[in-house]
């Protein structure tokens, strides 16, 4: 069975990485940690992300969640991990080319411009049987 751990990190190796290529691979995350002056090796990070090791050390939870930008808390804390795993689900959705044009389109709009882009997005909700506002927002 997959540790909390490794199921967070693994999210994060899934959802965080540049636009426009594929996730990060271990190899990839081991080198970066070792070049910011952090030792790990490649077969201890996939020990970390199979659930083998489940206790690193408070230095390499730093480490990563310094690559992956989030707060080391992102591992051990249930409401913090939620409010980042929804932010990943809106990025990867956003990585979608469809939400991907219309975020660039509205992007400098205006504040009343954005209202109505809002307003209209609610309403193609409804009108397609689904509540205005997405269960899991944040508004």
């Amino acid at each position: 069975m997959e540790s909390d751990f490794a199921s967070r990190l693994n999210k994060l190796f899934e959802t965080v990485h540049p636009p426009g290529r594929k996730p990060h691979t271990n190899t990839e995350v081991a080198e970066a940690l070792n070049g910011s002056g952090h030792r790990i090796s490649k077969p201890y990070i996939s020990q970390l992300r199979n659930g083998q090791r489940t206790n690193p050390s408070p230095e390499t939870v730093a480490a990563l969640a310094q690559f992956f930008k989030v707060k080391s808390d992102y591992f051990f804390d249930d409401i913090y991990a939620a409010r980042i795993d929804h932010d990943l689900e809106l990025l990867s959705q956003l990585r979608g080319y469809g939400l991907r044009r219309l975020s660039a389109r509205a992007f400098d709009l205006s504040s009343e411009s954005q209202e109505l882009l809002t307003a209209m997005a609610e309403k193609l909700r409804r009108s397609e049987g689904l509540p205005a506002t997405p269960p899991d927002s944040t508004e």
